[in-house]
């Protein structure tokens, strides 16, 4: 199976890129300033997202590809009024618009029977405190739904929104008062690892799966429950 992965430099890309790679499947990942160490056995094509010329450019590396992961999230943080153009282009771009793009060049050179896998986020279900990372996160989910109809039966399209992840920056960022409430009103008493996401985003791969399509997988812990 050959997994192209939008963002594979980020935390929760490492771990994916990790898990796939051990699995013995084919990796080719993006990255933005760095190659991650030890992680030479997948390919890496630098792009940044907000880049409609890097964008244009991974037509190529995608290529036949199985699966195509797409991992970008920004998350400032922001209240309503803290927000200027410069902050709101860049979290829309990185949270929508730049992948709107990236699936617009990509999906045409996946591979029949093929799948997307969107990293969604329970902030695109129940709303956030960072109105535009919610409001962002949530036209992801849309935007699955409706590609889930248009890209059948050629590509499936699923969404997978955890909760808070640890061993991410926004998990390393937050104040151990906000973390605590967060595992506290969480039912199973603890948060999501990067590594285990990691395992579910694999398994979620596999031929097993094919069935799955249009759908959200949440993985809060019952924090959120639809």
């Amino acid at each position: 199976m050959k997994v192209f992965v939008l963002s594979g430099s980020s935390s929760i890309g490492q771990a994916a890129i990790r898990v796939l790679l051990d699995a013995g499947h084919e990796v080719c990942a993006t990255y933005r300033s760095g190659v991650p160490e030890g992680l030479d056995r997948a390919t890496w094509v630098r792009a940044d997202v907000r880049s409609t010329g890097d964008l244009d450019a991974l037509a190529g590396p995608a290529e036949g590809a199985d699966v195509l992961l797409l991992l970008p999230g920004l998350s400032l943080g922001l209240k309503l009024e803290s927000y200027d153009d410069d902050r709101i282009s860049d979290v829309v771009d990185v949270n929508f618009s730049g992948q709107f793009r990236a699936i617009q060049r990509i999906a045409p050179v996946l591979a029949d029977g093929s799948q997307i896998i969107v990293l969604g986020s329970q902030a695109g279900q129940r709303g956030s405190n960072d109105p535009l990372y919610g409001a962002t996160k949530g036209a992801m989910h849309a935007l699955a739904k409706s590609l889930a109809k248009s890209l059948t039966p050629r590509t499936r399209v699923n969404v997978v929104a955890p909760g808070m992840v640890t061993g991410t920056a926004m998990h390393d960022g937050t104040p151990p008062a906000v973390l605590d409430m967060h595992i506290n009103t969480t039912p199973t008493g603890h948060l999501i690892s990067a590594a285990d996401l990691a395992h579910v985003l694999l398994d979620i791969m596999q031929p097993h799966w094919a069935q799955l399509n249009g759908a959200c997988i949440d993985l809060n812990g019952g924090m959120y429950v639809r």
